[in-house]
């Protein structure tokens, strides 16, 4: 919580081996700028509040129905190396 408000990440783990955190963010749409602005903001998040002395860069990743590289692309810099997009596969009925 920060500036009175709640934000919630879907899923977040700690990787022992790899010393960091994985932050899933889950979505059941298509992948939208605002969707890894989202993620880049949990991840600045627990930079500075969760994250250890010791610990290694964390990771980002956004998990969605569909994603276009050209919004990755775009939304992220090349700088932007701990934040993740990808597409899952849906079980039909």
């Amino acid at each position: 919580m920060f500036d009175g408000r709640h934000f919630y990440i879907d899923l977040v783990f700690y990787n022992y081996l790899l010393k960091c955190f994985v932050l899933i963010d889950l979505k059941v749409g298509d992948l939208t700028h605002q969707d890894l602005g989202q993620v880049q903001m949990y991840v600045h998040y627990f930079e500075e509040e969760m994250m250890n002395e010791g610990d290694n860069p964390l990771i980002g990743i956004v998990l969605c129905v569909d994603k276009s590289d050209s919004i990755v692309k775009y939304t992220l810099s090349k700088n932007e190396t701990q934040v993740f997009a990808s597409k899952y596969v849906k079980k039909r009925k």
